[in-house]
């Protein structure tokens, strides 16, 4: 597949005269930018010239959902940077309403032979979700990070927040500042991060406020 300037351009965010530079070699482009560039070949398709393709072993997916939150794009920009600066490229890829599932995202990085995945906030924070795909993905010799939503059901390496204690500590704050009548707006309870936080609402106001409030809607 011939490799066309404008495409490669739009998905790093850069120029056409910069990948230009990163494809014939050419100095004066820093390496965050660089790095950029040859991502962006990867998640294209587009073969790296010869001369770079030493460094494919250096990729990292980075699976996210919708990047409407704001939270995700923050995560991604964290952890994108702290890749970099240990010698790895990130390659983002986004999971969009009509679009790539994980699954399919997960098998387009592992052929692209990524050094490991990072999942966020991925389907084994779903309760509903079969998490039997992380063993398999495991069983190609593919290692993998998954962030929120901790669950025993998947033997991995987690990052993850205890959301229990994050609810009680906002319900302590508010009945501090006087407040009584404190709700509690959540997605979906299939979602162990969901789950976790009605809890931990549900035991500070009982702990605050002496109420036993009603289970929250989805």
């Amino acid at each position: 597949m011939t490799a066309r300037l404008s495409d490669i351009a739009a998905q790093a965010g850069v120029s056409e005269a910069t990948v230009s530079r990163v494809l014939n070699g050419k100095p004066g482009v820093a390496t965050a930018t660089r790095e950029s560039v040859l991502a962006a070949l990867d998640v294209l398709g587009y073969e790296r010239p010869v001369r770079l393709r030493q460094r494919s072993a250096g990729l990292v997916g980075l699976i996210t959902p919708e990047l409407d939150n704001p939270i995700f794009p923050a995560l991604a920009q964290v952890i994108g940077q702290a890749l970099t600066r240990q010698g790895y490229t990130p390659v983002l890829a986004t999971q969009t309403p009509g679009g790539s599932t994980e699954d399919e995202l997960t098998d387009m990085l592992v052929e692209r032979g990524v050094a490991g995945i990072i999942f966020v906030s991925g389907l084994h924070a779903d309760t509903t979700a079969d998490t039997t795909r992380y063993d398999r993905l495991r069983g190609k010799g593919v290692p993998y990070v998954l962030l929120n939503g901790f669950s025993p059901r998947v033997q991995a390496p987690f990052v993850s927040p205890d959301d229990r204690a994050a609810m009680r500590l906002a319900v302590t704050h508010l009945a501090a500042l006087g407040h009584t009548r404190i709700g509690l707006a959540v997605g979906p309870k299939r979602f162990v991060p969901v789950l976790r936080k009605i809890e931990g609402f549900q035991k500070g106001m009982e702990e605050r406020l002496g109420l036993s409030p009603r289970s929250p809607r989805s």
